[in-house]
C-alpha cells in the first residue's frame, strides 16, 4: 500500500475529451513515482540479452527522489532541494527529464487510467523495432481498457517554454497507429517548476491532447501478448535481483534495503508470466486482465498493473533543507 505522507501537484490538461477534467490536483505518493520511474525506464527486463540493467537503470533513476526532492510542510507541494537548486545546467536537465517521465505516469494512470505505460525503446530493443529516420518520436506508448495510448514525456527546471506545447503537439501524433491501431489517446505532458516569489517554486503538469498526425509519422507494429510481456519482465527481473521479502499467498516481493524499497507483484501474474517466459506467450494479455479483474477485493492498495512499490524515504522528504535557499 502506498506509504508516507502524499504530495499534491497542480496539472492543466488540455483538450482532452470531456472524461478529463481540464485542471486539477495530482495526489500521489513517492511510491508513485518510484513505480512511474520504474515502467518508463528504456533498459528492457529480458534478463537473457541484458541481464538486470533495468534493475540497475531503475535504481539510479529512483535514486534522485530522495536525493533531491521534498515535499513542503503547508501545504504538500512538490518541490525541489537546495542541492538540487545549485547543480549545473546538465545536471539539472537530468533530474528534470526524470521528473518529466515519472510525471507523465503519474498522470496516464490518475486522470487516463492507463496501467500499462512503458518507453518505446524498452519494446523496440526487446523485439528489434525499427522507426523511421525521424527525431521527433514520443517517448512512451501504453495500453488501456479501451485503446493505445500515446505520451510525450518532458520535464523543465523552471518555466515551461512558450514553443513547447507546439513542440510537443508534434512528437506525440509520431506514431500514427500501434498494431494497425490510431491510438485513442495521443497526448504530451510537460512537468515544470514556474518561477515565483521565490527560485524553489513547486512542481506543475501540462498535459495537452492535439489532434493532427506528424506528416512522418510511423506505424508502430506491436503484439499484445509480447507487449505485456516486455512490461512485466523488469519486474520478474527485480524480484530475482533484489533480497527475498516477505511474501504471501497475494504477492511475491524483493526488498532492496540499502535504498529503502519494497516491491511486490501479484503471485498469480508473477506465475503467468514465468510459464510465457517458458514458451506459454500466447493468451498472455486476456489472461493478464482477468487477474487484474479482481484486483481491488484482495489488493486494494496495488497499483493498476497489479505490483506494489513501497519507499521509507520519508525522512528525507520532509528535511527543510529547501526552505533556506535564496
Amino acid at each position: 500500500m502506498p506509504t508516507g505522507r502524499p504530495f499534491q501537484v497542480s496539472y492543466n490538461a488540455t483538450a482532452f475529451d470531456a472524461s478529463v477534467y481540464p485542471s486539477g490536483l495530482l495526489t500521489f505518493t513517492a511510491d508513485h513515482l518510484a513505480h512511474a520511474l520504474f515502467v518508463t525506464g528504456r533498459a528492457p527486463g529480458d534478463r537473457v540479452r541484458y541481464g538486470f540493467a533495468s534493475v540497475w537503470e531503475w535504481l539510479h533513476r529512483t535514486a534522485i527522489i530522495p536525493a533531491y526532492i521534498r515535499r513542503r510542510t503547508v501545504n504538500s507541494r512538490l518541490v525541489r532541494s537546495s542541492l538540487a537548486l545549485e547543480l549545473d545546467r546538465s545536471e539539472k536537465g537530468a533530474i528534470s527529464y526524470a521528473l518529466g517521465q515519472a510525471m507523465t505516469g503519474v498522470f496516464s494512470e490518475q486522470v487516463l487510467l492507463v496501467p500499462f505505460l512503458m518507453h518505446v525503446d524498452r519494446y523496440a530493443h526487446r523485439y528489434r523495432a525499427t522507426f523511421a529516420a525521424t527525431r521527433k518520436r514520443a517517448d512512451l506508448f501504453g495500453r488501456r481498457a479501451s485503446g493505445w495510448v500515446v505520451a510525450e514525456a518532458k520535464g523543465r527546471s523552471g518555466d515551461m517554454p512558450s514553443d513547447l506545447q507546439d513542440k510537443l503537439v508534434a512528437q506525440k501524433r509520431s506514431i500514427k497507429s500501434i498494431g494497425g491501431i490510431p491510438p485513442e489517446v495521443a497526448y504530451g505532458c510537460v512537468a515544470s517548476f514556474p518561477k515565483g516569489q521565490y527560485s524553489r517554486d513547486s512542481l506543475r503538469v501540462d498535459a495537452f491532447d492535439p489532434i493532427d498526425n506528424e506528416v512522418e509519422a510511423i506505424d508502430l507494429v506491436v503484439d499484445l501478448n509480447q507487449f505485456i510481456l516486455t512490461y512485466y519482465e523488469p519486474f520478474m527481473a527485480a524480484l530475482a535481483f533484489g533480497e527475498t521479502g516477505e511474501s504471501d499467498d497475494i504477492f511475491v516481493s524483493a526488498l532492496y534495503r540499502q535504498f529503502g524499497i519494497r516491491l511486490g507483484v501479484l503471485r498469480p501474474i508473477v506465475n503467468r508470466v514465468r510459464q510465457a517466459t517458458d514458451g506459454e506467450l500466447s493468451g498472455l494479455y486476456d489472461d493478464i486482465l482477468q487477474i487484474l479483474a479482481n484486483r481491488e477485493e484482495y489488493a486494494p492498495f496495488s497499483f493498476l498493473d497489479g505490483t506494489t512499490i513501497e519507499t521509507d524515504w520519508e525522512e528525507a522528504l520532509a528535511l527543510n533543507d529547501w526552505e533556506y535557499y535564496r
